[in-house]
């Protein structure tokens, strides 16, 4: 009874401490790919897009290039467009909630390893409140960390609890929770290596039967990735060796261990930079691995909790090293999300101990209080920066001068509250910087289209165009420009270049709807905008457009029910084409 107790009490402490920490999030605005993943995304506004789902990479439905294939964390947004629309709340509302139960995952897997709730509550409340994690909470696209870490924990304890019954039915949630947490993160693939880690540090025999089907997911897995769903995905390129991004591995280690004791300064942005073996950080981080695999390792027999605690931490860090490339930066604060367990357990472990200890136990309350009020503190403070685009970004390029994905999004940030030279002088600055980024070029193209300086924009597209020919957004962006000083034509080859990058650009088949009308092919027109309604059921400006098709060709029945349509979903009619439409209807 009394260990009854103590679980509800652990429990209700984890559910109370993380939207106590995080419930000043709970109103932030869309940040960086959050426009891409939900804003703008029409696979997660309609259920009949969740085919598309699970064949197409996460930034398919918003037209924009990804390296990650998540159907999970896309259908979580799929359920929250479901019942909320767009309201930020309900977004925010999830991953909250999403971390409490990743932590009390974590609470439960470390009372089955351990079997001390004590040491168990100790790491979950440390890690619930670590403001490493803001990137993975307050973030709306950060989900995907805590629905990987949640259903690897659950998987985790249920391999362990079949080790000795051997049921068919856990068996089958062992397999079932693997796979949605491929589906959730690709790190997930490092799950073997972290079921391995189990059976060496607490001297487990490795069962064929149980292991050996977690081991075919994974390869099934990597072969659908690397056949029928590579084309899903961009080919990451990697200009740069293995012995050439090493070093920077290193340096990842040197700061993480920095943030993971001393959390100030947190970021966003670290950019995918190279160092050289000479780099002070590099040479630290190598003492650092080397120093803690080494006393792991000589504590394998004597104490299992440092060891398997220290190398879980590296082992959960290898897919997000950057010895295979991952062309956006070196290193993030929310790839630890899963790794920092294993500080957590360590911390706890100590913490623990002196509590145990009587004559230090008020010296282990006052600690563990301290903890919590420290990083609960700092992680509110850091929350506040992600509710505010302008200020979040500001701080970014406080820590990161040079990141030109930010230079873009305050740029962008700027133009939307008028400040439009200054929005310009960080596009050319993000120019001068990365001569070679395409989104920057089409991004300043997008601001000199809204200032109707629509010559420059078409200078810009053509020159994102020459460093990515592929990009469907570019070709839809110069069609605008081309429309808007009289070159229809020119207009019209560019909506279909973009159309043929992606059949799936409702935008680019609107916009050709709209051209074809200007030039009087209301037929063509028609075809182009049923078109967009069938990419995009919710398209209210395609739905008004075909009823003005409709109504110049005179099927003014058609005219009526899409003109109805365009207003049910949201689109403000012209009174007068409603008055022009009022005798026709029955």
């Amino acid at each position: 009874m009394q260990n009854r107790k103590f679980i509800f009490i652990s429990i209700g402490l984890i559910i109370i401490l993380s939207f106590a920490i995080y419930s000043n999030s709970i109103d932030g605005g869309f940040i960086w790919d959050d426009k891409d993943l939900i804003k703008d995304n029409i696979y997660i506004k309609d259920w009949s897009y969740l085919p598309d789902i699970f064949t197409k990479h996460i930034g398919a439905g918003g037209d924009a290039k990804y390296f990650s294939y998540r159907p999970v964390q896309m259908i979580t947004y799929m359920i929250n467009y479901s019942l909320c629309g767009l309201d930020v709340r309900v977004y925010h509302f999830t991953n909250i909630l999403l971390h409490v139960l990743a932590t009390l995952a974590i609470y439960w897997l470390i009372s089955v390893l351990y079997g001390d709730r004590l040491l168990s509550l100790f790491a979950s409340i440390l890690f619930v409140s670590h403001p490493v994690h803001v990137a993975a909470v307050t973030y709306m696209s950060g989900r995907a960390d805590s629905l990987a870490l949640m259903f690897m924990a659950v998987c985790f304890i249920l391999y362990i609890k079949n080790l000795n019954t051997a049921k068919i039915s856990t068996y089958a949630l062992v397999l079932l929770t693997y796979m949605f947490a491929l589906l959730s993160r690709e790190n997930s693939l490092i799950f073997p290596a972290l079921v391995l880690l189990y059976h060496y540090a607490f001297k487990k025999r490795i069962s064929p039967r149980n292991f050996f089907p977690i081991l075919g997911v994974a390869f099934i897995y990597i072969v659908m990735r690397l056949t029928f769903l590579k084309s899903l995905v961009p080919h990451i390129e990697s200009p740069n060796t293995l012995f050439q991004r090493l070093p920077g591995f290193f340096v990842a280690i040197t700061n993480y261990m920095k943030i993971i004791f001393f959390p100030v300064d947190l970021h966003m942005e670290y950019g995918p930079k190279l160092f050289n073996f000479q780099n002070p950080k590099a040479i630290l981080g190598v003492f650092i691995l080397l120093s803690l695999l080494t006393y792991a390792f000589r504590k394998r027999d004597r104490n299992r909790l440092v060891f398997f605690s220290v190398f879980w931490f590296f082992i959960a860090l290898l897919p997000l090293s950057n010895l295979y490339p991952i062309p956006i930066a070196y290193m993030a604060e929310h790839w630890l999300y899963i790794p920092s367990i294993g500080f957590f357990l360590l911390l706890a472990n100590v913490l623990t101990w002196l509590y145990r200890t009587k004559k230090i136990k008020i010296l282990a309350i006052g600690l563990i209080t301290f903890l919590l009020v420290f990083y609960s503190s700092l992680t509110i403070r850091y929350n506040e920066y992600w509710k505010k685009p302008i200020a979040f970004y500001e701080r970014v390029l406080k820590y990161a001068p040079d990141a030109t994905r930010t230079l873009n999004s305050l740029a962008f940030a700027y133009s939307d509250i008028g400040r439009k030279e200054e929005a310009i002088a960080l596009f050319k600055k993000a120019i001068e910087i990365r001569p070679k980024y395409r989104a920057t070029y089409n991004n300043l193209g997008v601001l000199y289209y809204n200032l109707s300086r629509y010559k420059e924009a078409i200078d810009l597209y053509n020159k994102a165009i020459e460093t990515d020919p592929n990009n469907s957004r570019t070709y839809n962006n110069l069609g605008n420009s081309y429309s808007a000083i009289g070159q229809e034509e020119r207009a019209i080859a560019a909506y279909k270049k973009a159309i043929e990058i992606n059949p799936n650009s409702a935008a680019a088949y609107n916009n050709l709807g709209v051209t074809y009308y200007d030039l009087d092919r209301f037929k063509e027109a028609i075809a182009a905008h049923k078109k967009t309604i069938e990419i995009n059921p919710r398209f209210a400006n395609a739905h008004f457009n075909l009823s003005l098709c409709y109504f110049y060709e005179k099927q003014y029945d058609l005219a009526v029910r899409y003109c109805d349509l365009a207003i049910k979903h949201g689109y403000k009619a012209d009174p007068r084409f409603l008055e022009e439409l009022k005798p026709y209807r029955k």
